[in-house]
């Protein structure tokens, strides 16, 4: 039986990991590549804070090719989606029609997805879609998988999270408000080991970075954390 190749939209956090690690054990589809989107100004993860280099070095880990899309500086709709759509459609040439994503329930981003891979004649493959938050948690932990929380939204958190390994004992903490997986945006994740890894990844947590957005859809502000995180460079002696 002839695989249906497909790659994979990677942001480098748990739900991305659980994504890939699905999809690795099924046999109708061959994985071809990874792709992530960093912002041409910061050389990172917009939201996530993940430097482009922690991005390449889950893939050499992973043992996969990763793509990197540049999103211009003022990150509009329009730029996004230009550069998504040429991206897309080199896919599309080379026969690659489908793409796979970590999204579990957020139903008007799973259809703004849908409506730009349609656009472009491709299929989204979604295999933790509708699953309960609260046993993808324990799945990914049960797993050994291992991550670091890399951003979060100030005001959920009484004692800060970022920076700090995403645990049991840091689910039980939480807010009943606060999604386990961080599904509604309240945290993201950086995950340096797990089974889809042939290496675990070494990482230091430098500072944690205080930045303030102006509130999208209604007024005010909103504050997030960022861990800094880099590589742990080898000493020589």
């Amino acid at each position: 039986m002839n695989k249906i190749p497909l790659a994979i939209s990677w942001s480098g956090g748990k739900d991305s990991s659980m994504m890939l690690d699905h999809l690795m054990k099924d046999d109708q589809y061959e994985i071809v590549e990874l792709h992530t989107a960093i912002s041409s100004e910061t050389g990172r993860v917009s939201m996530h804070g993940v430097s482009q280099e922690l991005i390449h070095a889950q893939a050499e880990s992973i043992g996969l090719p990763i793509r990197f899309i540049t999103i211009a500086p003022d990150a509009t709709n329009a730029n996004y989606e230009k550069a998504l759509n040429t991206y897309y459609s080199n896919l599309k040439s080379q026969g690659i029609c489908h793409i796979g994503f970590g999204d579990i329930f957020l139903e008007d981003l799973k259809a703004y997805r849908d409506q730009l891979l349609a656009d472009n004649g491709l299929t989204g493959v979604y295999p933790l879609w509708r699953q309960k938050t609260s046993d993808l948690s324990q799945f990914f932990l049960g797993k050994d998988f291992k991550s670091l929380i890399c951003s979060s939204k100030q005001s959920l958190f009484s004692n800060s999270i970022c920076g700090k390994i995403y645990s049991q004992e840091m689910l039980v903490g939480f807010d009943p408000k606060i999604d386990p997986c961080g599904e509604n945006g309240e945290f993201h994740s950086y995950v340096f080991d797990g089974p889809i890894f042939q290496h675990p990844l070494s990482i230091d947590v430098n500072e944690i970075l205080v930045h303030t957005y102006e509130h999208k859809l209604k007024s005010g502000e909103e504050v997030f954390e960022f861990a800094d995180l880099t590589l742990t460079k080898s000493v020589v002696v």
